[in-house]
């Protein structure tokens, strides 16, 4: 069962983030466009059981930071020095790899921020993120073919990539796929991610490549890298909450249909949990629209776990 890692370098602005249950609807349609209507019905009967497990975006090189069981400060009187270093290392949402690689077998709340403070000097532990941003656009009339003079211009909030960003996703198949996965992650990147993709919006390129050591070790506890919901099989799970308001999209974006689904209540990546069984953690969820009609829409809720052993401190 491979493990992909997709790494992705952004062409333009981006309207909508690239969170696990997006991608993996999006991923749905360029299956539906490139090989038809028989073959997504039976894509989508195999991810009750037998789920593509995808990652939410995070930098290159980097993961969620995990919520680990807080523990007392040991030092009594600790310098300001020593307090700035906590504070920087607690605010970061991602560590690098090599952290947590060095960390997984006996990875502690206090052995983790001790880490990361002595390497805030000698790494470069940098969110390469896209930058927030506003476009600004103008309504045109379409009678005249001109602006108006008062009242047409509106606002969208987007994200604009730096020189250095790059960005990754996970990817885990039930069985190898290569070729597969880099054409629908290629079709996705030519024709646009997320809203006002027509106007240039979500456009990429991508390198598909096969993770071979990430995910080869197992732990008493596992870290989510996606956008999920809880199920019963993760026991004592530490997580923070995500309400996820989705739209629908493809064709159906475009129809007749009320483009909103329901509020889905889900938490972030870097939740942690004790796995009971192999999984799969998380659930594909269906109802998740009112129009009856819709009754095959469905959104991805399953975790892409790693696994860690935390130890106590």
């Amino acid at each position: 069962m491979p493990v992909y890692r997709i790494e992705l370098t952004l062409k333009g602005s981006l309207g909508t983030d690239l969170l696990s249950g997006t991608v993996w609807g999006h991923l749905a349609w360029a299956l539906r466009y490139l090989e038809g209507e028989a073959a997504l019905m039976d894509w989508l009967q195999d991810q009750v059981s037998r789920p593509w497990l995808l990652s939410s975006r995070m930098p290159v090189g980097m993961l969620p930071r995990p919520i680990l069981k807080p523990v007392l400060r040991k030092t009594v009187r600790p310098s300001l020095k020593e307090m700035e270093l906590e504070k920087r290392a607690k605010g970061l949402a991602y560590i690098p790899e090599t952290v947590f690689q060095l960390l997984r077998n006996e990875m502690s709340d206090e052995a983790l921020s001790d880490v990361l403070k002595r390497g805030m000097g000698k790494w470069r532990i940098k969110e390469s993120l896209p930058r927030k941003g506003i476009n600004s656009h103008n309504t045109i009339d379409r009678l005249s073919g001109t602006t108006p003079d008062v009242g047409g211009l509106f606002f969208e909030a987007v994200f604009y990539p730096g020189e250095d960003t790059k960005l990754q996703i996970f990817l885990h198949t039930p069985d190898p796929c290569l070729d597969r996965i880099e054409a629908l992650f290629a079709f996705v990147g030519e024709n646009g991610f997320g809203s006002n993709s027509s106007t240039g919006n979500g456009n990429f390129t991508c390198e598909v490549k096969e993770e071979s050591t990430l995910f080869s070790a197992k732990g008493n506890r596992a870290m989510s890298l996606s956008h999920g919901v809880i199920t019963e099989s993760m026991k004592d799970a530490r997580y923070k909450q995500h309400v996820h308001f989705g739209k629908l999209g493809g064709d159906y974006a475009k129809g007749s249909y009320s483009p909103f689904k329901y509020p889905i209540l889900m938490a972030r990546p870097g939740a942690t949990f004790q796995p009971e069984g192999n999984g799969p953690f998380g659930k594909l969820l269906d109802a998740v629209h009112h129009d009856p009609e819709l009754k095959k829409i469905r959104h991805h809720a399953f975790h892409l776990p790693l696994y860690y052993t935390e130890v106590q401190s």
